[in-house]
């Protein structure tokens, strides 16, 4: 990672630093009081000392010691030893002083040491700071900070480690190969593609071949908006270096979000045909598949994804693994299956459907099934799988097997035709009195007393992390069509968006915001939905709720949406729930301005229609 450096006189501490780590201060006093008859400086014996507060015998120490040359290696050393012993306090006053009276190539020789021959992240982080602070235009030590901060855990080491790269970036692109892809890196972390698209170009235009930076530049032209640009890019590389599955995967990847389906198809087999373990082709081929209803070829090649090795240890795929077997068919007399959520609450909640039908199966073979969900749709999917616990509490311990949730239909052989888009959820009838007065008091409270009302739930956007949110996702500049409608209040159902939710309000739209009252997870929103006449929603968990529920829906898609929505207008998931599709990439005018229509044709219904009086 670091240039070649050396540090006169290094090894005594090496040992003394090991041996106080490793086995504790008498060991180390012992260590140096061994190097120091062997001819080692009395020095270390006394920094040792220093470095536990035993002052009076580091002074007798030190005066047998000849004077550092550098005044600050002294303070290095304490620096060290007193970070081992805890004491991080005064190791970060050491660092300051120790970068105070050392020459700056002394420093950065000794933080370079200190990485490569302790491995010792926290004085070097302690020194690096101080550093910086001396030698601000230094590149390398806001480099070599970022890299060591990899090493520590936490959101708050990760901010710095962002702030080092780009600091490092700033003053110096080229101090080392890999810094541009991790100043990309960091970009992304921050979801500020703008920023990344220099960053990447620059890198392209040194190296064509850059398939990871292509793929960096690739993402961030495809999250603002430009699929063709993103298409584009990965053909570059490709051309540059032929033969990379992945890249033959991700122009795939960026056809498809084109609409180009058969084009799509022919790049993702093309990846697979050069490696066929890729899983990113597998996937999207899998999804092509399921959007065209060749579900027998789709669901046995959608079981790739489960090989994906970027989780996270706490991911729940992960979790299931270290405590079950996946389950591959094997007789389940005796046994009993768990079942799992595996992807988003809204795929939980299409394939929940299926439980009851799997369960009957494997009770019919002399097995039990447990579904285990997270906790906020627990209460929700309990009404209707008869086991049904939640993860978080704990899973079964006597349980034998696991299958992920999205492997139901493929256990079940699933065909296009087998979908019933029938209601299978129900909300807590109680919640659901709970919410209707609830919805209705705050109608009258906004200023609709005495209007014939339309209560519509509305959902505009959804989780940042989401792979396509900046698909599926509208700014609320989009909904200004909705302002239009004087008799319809709207109830976002998205917690966590009231400033969003009061813009749109001042936008001219009849606004109530009650998800500050949901306090049961799904099951308020599940009663919330059941309390209103209709959801306008994007493609979100709430969409698939309501039409669980058997709500009408008017769902606004992207023009190329979820696998689940197909390529038209019509869909077999929800008898309740109509599509509204984009006609082309990010145009939200006429579908919102359709929704509109279809609002209002509700509202000017006659008495017998949904709406009702607010008193």
């Amino acid at each position: 990672m670091l240039q070649s450096v050396s540090v006169l006189d290094a090894g005594p501490l090496r040992a003394v630093w090991a041996a106080l780590r490793e086995q504790g201060f008498d060991a180390a006093q012992a260590c140096a009081s061994a190097l120091v008859e062997d001819g080692a400086s009395p020095q270390i014996h006394a920094d040792l000392c220093a470095s536990a507060g035993q002052f009076e015998r580091a002074y007798h120490s030190a005066s047998d010691a000849d004077v550092d040359a550098y005044p600050g290696d002294r303070f290095v050393r304490l620096a060290l030893l007193t970070d081992v012993l805890g004491d991080h306090v005064a190791a970060a006053a050491a660092s300051e002083r120790a970068i105070d009276t050392s020459p700056p190539d002394r420093s950065i020789a000794w933080i370079a040491w200190i990485i490569e021959q302790c491995g010792a992240p926290a004085p070097a982080i302690h020194l690096l700071r101080a550093y910086e602070k001396r030698v601000p235009d230094d590149a390398r030590a806001a480099w070599w900070l970022a890299q060591v901060l990899a090493a520590v855990p936490g959101e708050r080491a990760a901010q710095e480690r962002r702030e080092a790269l780009l600091r490092a970036y700033a003053l110096d692109p080229d101090v080392h190969p890999a810094l541009a892809l991790h100043a990309a890196l960091a970009l992304r972390e921050k979801r500020d593609w703008d920023a990344v698209v220099p960053v990447a170009r620059r890198a392209l235009s040194r190296n064509p071949a850059d398939a990871e930076l292509a793929w960096q530049l690739s993402h961030a032209q495809w999250q603002l908006g430009d699929a063709r640009a993103a298409e584009a890019t990965m053909r570059a590389v490709d051309s540059a270096v032929p033969g990379n599955a992945a890249v033959q995967a991700a122009i795939g990847m960026y056809r498809l979000e084109q609409a180009r389906y058969r084009d799509s198809e022919a790049a993702l087999r093309a990846s697979l045909a050069v490696d066929p373990t890729c899983v990113e082709a597998a996937v999207d081929l899998a999804e092509l598949e399921l959007r065209r209803d060749d579900w027998a070829s789709a669901w046995p090649r959608y079981e790739a994804r489960l090989a994906r090795t970027d989780r996270d240890a706490r991911n729940i795929v992960k979790v299931i693994e270290r405590h079950y077997r996946r389950w591959r068919g094997e007789p389940l007399l005796g046994k009993t299956l768990v079942v799992h959520s595996e992807q988003g609450n809204g795929d939980d909640i299409q394939m929940v459907r299926f439980l009851p039908r799997l369960a009957a199966r494997v009770r019919d073979e002399g097995g039990h099934v447990v579904l285990a969900c997270r906790r906020p749709l627990h209460p929700l999917f309990a009404r209707v799988v008869d086991s049904c616990i939640a993860i978080e509490d704990g899973l079964p311990a006597d349980a034998h097997y696991a299958l992920p949730m999205m492997s139901v239909p493929l256990a079940l052989g699933l065909q296009p035709e087998q979908v019933n888009g029938a209601a299978y959820l129900q909300a807590d009838s109680d919640l659901t009195a709970a919410w209707h007065a609830r919805v209705r008091a705050a109608a009258a409270a906004s200023g609709l007393a005495g209007r014939r009302v339309l209560h519509a739930g509305l959902v505009w956007s959804g989780s940042p992390t989401h792979r396509r949110d900046a698909q599926r996702s509208m700014p609320l500049e989009a909904l200004l069509p909705l302002r239009a409608l004087k008799n319809v209040a709207f109830y976002p159902l998205t917690p966590g968006k009231e400033v969003e939710s009061e813009s749109l309000a001042q936008l001219g739209c009849n606004v109530c915001s009650l998800t500050a009252h949901y306090s049961r997870g799904f099951d308020d929103v599940a009663a919330h939905i059941e309390a209103l006449d209709v959801l306008v929603t994007i493609d979100s968990a709430p969409l698939h709720l309501a039409g669980a529920l058997g709500k009408p829906v008017l769902a606004m898609l992207d023009h190329v949406s979820h696998w689940c929505w197909g390529v038209a207008e019509t869909q077999r998931w929800y008898d309740s729930v109509e599509l509204f599709r984009q006609p082309f990439a990010a145009a939200w005018a006429p579908v919102v301005e359709r929704v509109a229509a279809r609002l209002a044709h509700e509202v000017d219904r006659s008495p017998r229609g949904s709406t009702e009086t607010v008193r």
